[in-house]
């Protein structure tokens, strides 16, 4: 099909001049188009390099066309082309150039730019790991992890479920317990001791950050949404002013610790980095809330000291003490508040501890303890690394009395900044129940009324759920929630993993919106 007359409308701005070094102007490139995104198109030359070229708006065309294009005249640093040509793909191409535009299609999913550098990065992954799929490459090229193997035996044992934090930090807890208990008495006592006043000073010094920020707002951090800023901020400045003041084992000087912690907020107080101007707080107020936090960490140095007065302390209770600290409690009224850089810290305090104690081990002690450590220190470093949502974290529950154990994934869409509306917001909960088996929840929030379709293992469950929608409906309203909408069908399909969730819950809902949150 021979283009004539339209040159302006044709006209395309060239992206990557790699791609068309050392060709002048009138000569001609030919190439299929393997997408077209947002004024964006992609295009895989005969030579199998690629090409990306911005187009003009309301242009359009299928991936797989066939185009000649012809070099123009630079506008201003800016390499220009236009179509002289177009022709629709052969019959025995149609299947490749249909597979790099899915491939296209997904890395835009998980909003990475569908480059023919990203879509090659794919295509190697799906050739190098025959086992892999096409969504979970493209994942992984999103998040920039295709070349890391580690990364890619961790994102596989998530989706496909078989990474399991909770089973780790038990596993984890035992074989410590073990290999502490036959250990040199004093050697125990400087690893865990120190830890232990470690951990609960960080603990104690979010908790005065939190109650300062409270001060200095007027109001509470449930209702500001700086606070979470302003508490960060001042927990990273009060570690910082307090690292080699204070330590387990020496008495505590009060009045040098409390010159210490005035010393660094008199800092803040006239700091741009602390919104509004500076740190709000009057003096009288400072200095009672500074002789509460010196009277709670002599607390806990004297509580830290006690557990090692015997002679031989109790290595298995320090320890659950420990990994405690890693776990958000639920009860009947409802789940503890989660930090998620406190238990991001604690996760790695853990690893710490074991790495340290898989030196004081004999070779079988060594040998239990150092691959759960190496699966947990990948874990960690998948979820730091995935840069496609501002948090992913998989967080180990505890439920009730019975000590069932649940995990928790919590992944925030990156384009949204700052806090999720709780009155307008979408939501996917998987839960394994003792009584329900799996349980998937898809949830849409607008304007405090909720849409929720459920998904279940039997026709039996789906019956069940469906008898009890007024209890949902009577719940959700003292919550502020109005239940405008609830289905329940029974799960016909794989259930939902880290990678599919996304298109899943827009499938199920019938909606055509990211979801804000995961769990």
């Amino acid at each position: 099909m021979k283009i004539d007359g339209f040159a302006a409308q044709q006209l395309f701005q060239i992206q990557n001049k790699a791609a068309v070094e050392g060709l002048n102007v009138g000569e001609l490139i030919q190439g299929r188009v393997l997408a077209m995104e947002n004024g964006m198109l992609l295009l895989r030359l005969l030579d199998g390099s690629s090409l990306t070229a911005k187009v003009p708006e309301g242009f359009d065309l299928l991936p797989g066309t066939l185009l000649t294009l012809q070099i123009g005249e630079t506008a201003g640093d800016q390499i220009t082309a236009r179509i002289v040509d177009s022709d629709a793909p052969p019959r025995q191409e149609s299947a490749a150039e249909n597979t790099l535009s899915q491939i296209a299609r997904q890395l835009q999913t998980f909003g990475a730019k569908a480059t023919g550098d990203m879509v090659s990065k794919v295509l190697s992954l799906l050739e190098n790991h025959p086992g892999l799929d096409m969504e979970k490459a493209a994942f992984l090229t999103a998040n920039g992890m295709e070349s890391d193997p580690a990364m890619l035996a961790t994102a596989l044992k998530l989706a496909n479920r078989e990474f399991n934090l909770a089973g780790n930090l038990q596993a984890l807890s035992r074989s410590l317990a073990e290999s502490l208990s036959a250990a040199d008495r004093a050697d125990v006592e400087e690893l865990l001791r120190t830890l232990m006043f470690r951990m609960e000073m960080a603990q104690a010094v979010r908790e005065l950050a939190g109650r300062l920020a409270d001060v200095h707002n007027g109001v509470s951090r449930e209702d500001l949404a700086l606070g979470g800023g302003i508490k960060l901020l001042l927990t990273r400045e009060l570690l910082n002013a307090l690292e080699g003041s204070l330590n387990a084992y020496e008495p505590l000087d009060t009045e040098k610790l409390f010159e210490v912690l005035q010393k660094a907020l008199s800092n803040l107080k006239a700091s741009k980095a602390m919104p509004g101007g500076g740190l709000n707080i009057p003096d009288e107020q400072l200095k009672e809330i500074l002789h509460d936090f010196i009277r709670t960490t002599e607390g806990i140095r004297l509580k830290t000291a006690e557990m090692f007065r015997q002679e031989k302390p109790d290595v298995q209770k320090i320890l659950e003490s420990v990994f405690e600290k890693a776990y958000t409690r639920i009860e009947d009224d409802g789940a503890s508040s989660i930090d998620l850089n406190d238990k991001l810290e604690t996760l790695k305090e853990i690893l710490q501890l074991a790495s340290e104690s898989a030196r004081l081990a004999g070779e079988r002690g060594s040998h239990a303890i150092r691959p759960v450590v190496q699966e947990l220190t990948d874990a960690l470093r998948f979820f730091s690394q995935v840069n496609t949502y501002h948090v992913f974290m998989h967080i180990p529950l505890v439920i009730r009395e019975q000590q069932t154990i649940g995990e928790l994934y919590i992944m925030k869409r990156k384009p949204g900044k700052g806090r999720i509306n709780p009155k307008q917001f979408t939501l996917f909960i998987s839960l394994h129940t003792q009584n329900l088996g799996l349980v998937e929840t898809f949830l849409n929030a607008s304007h405090g009324c909720l849409t929720i379709h459920f998904r279940v293992e039997s026709q039996e469950l789906a019956d069940f759920v469906r008898a009890h929608h007024k209890e949902l409906y009577e719940a959700l309203g003292k919550k502020g929630y109005k239940l405008a909408e609830m289905k329940c069908r029974v799960l016909e399909s794989e259930p939902v993993n880290l990678v599919s969730a996304g298109k899943i819950t827009e499938s199920v809902l019938g909606m055509n919106a990211r979801f804000d949150l995961r769990i």
